[in-house]
């Protein structure tokens, strides 16, 4: 399978773990507030179906306005949701199935077999590629469905292609989380026990993180154990996510998210500080 199929076909399993779950709210649910600053469940159902419908009909939102201290894709993102408020639950999601359903039939018939080419239509008009679209789509609707299942107390979804493509996504940040947001000096190693898989990253000697090979890393037998790391970072899936999407500080994970810090833990938090990568 092609890497554009299998980010298309987890889009649209993406959007069918979604419609589900909206579709099984109540009322009260959609006012709930979400780790979206401002934006409530309804909302984010918003901007999902404003987004859709731009990539199926060109139709961007109408009425864009600044947002002090904030850029044009906040701007056009906003808009979007705010041009639906008001609008019932019921509306909304009629509106986000009929513009998956649109996407997901122009995809079965002409799905892009060039990776780095140009798409015909990206949200705002950013600049990318047919693979960062159509990957970012999963990340987008994925991590949107999260933040609905913890803002209406409904977990659940952490598995699945979805799932390991948004992992994927936030782990390849680990190496230059590393070197470059957490300033760490060459030499520098941490361990990341992800659902307790060990993985451990170091910054060269020129400044750059990289992934160490396991037979290179020489991990002790306890995945949590410090040996040549000078921290390790243990963590589930949902931590990722929220940390990786920026919902949250590693001080306000849901019990769920499980986290645990061991060694240098200064240098722990400036890595978690810095592992916001959504795009």
């Amino acid at each position: 399978m092609s890497e554009l199929r299998t980010y298309a076909d987890a889009w649209v399993t993406a959007t069918a773990s979604l419609q589900q779950l909206v579709a099984s709210l109540s009322p009260a649910d959609f006012e709930r507030p979400t780790d979206c600053p401002g934006w409530s469940v309804l909302d984010v159902l918003a901007h999902l179906a404003a987004l859709e419908r731009e990539l199926a009909t060109g139709e961007q939102p109408a009425n864009v306005q600044p947002i002090e201290g904030r850029g044009p894709a906040a701007w056009w993102t906003e808009a979007g949701v705010t041009e639906r408020r008001g609008r019932q639950p019921a509306e909304v999601l009629a509106e986000y199935r009929e513009m998956v359903a649109r996407r997901a039939a122009d995809l079965a018939e002409r799905l892009p077999d060039d990776p780095g080419g140009k798409p015909e239509r990206t949200p705002g008009a950013v600049a990318w590629d047919n693979r960062t679209l159509l990957r970012n789509r999963v990340l987008d609707t994925w991590v949107h469905e999260q933040d609905i299942r913890r803002a209406t107390d409904h977990p659940g979804g952490l598995t699945g292609a979805p799932a390991e493509i948004v992992e994927g996504i936030f782990s390849a940040a680990w190496p230059f989380v590393l070197a470059k947001r957490a300033a760490a000096p060459a030499g520098t190693r941490i361990g990341v026990v992800l659902d307790g898989r060990r993985s451990d990253y170091v910054v060269s000697a020129d400044g750059r993180g990289r992934q160490l090979d396991p037979a290179e890393a020489d991990v002790p037998d306890d995945p949590e154990g410090i040996d040549d790391a000078d921290a390790v970072i243990s963590l589930n899936r949902e931590a990722l996510t929220i940390l990786g999407a920026g919902r949250r500080t590693p001080d306000d994970l849901p019990d769920t998210a499980l986290l645990s810090l061991t060694g240098d833990l200064d240098l722990a938090g400036r890595v978690l500080a810095g592992l916001n990568v959504t795009p």
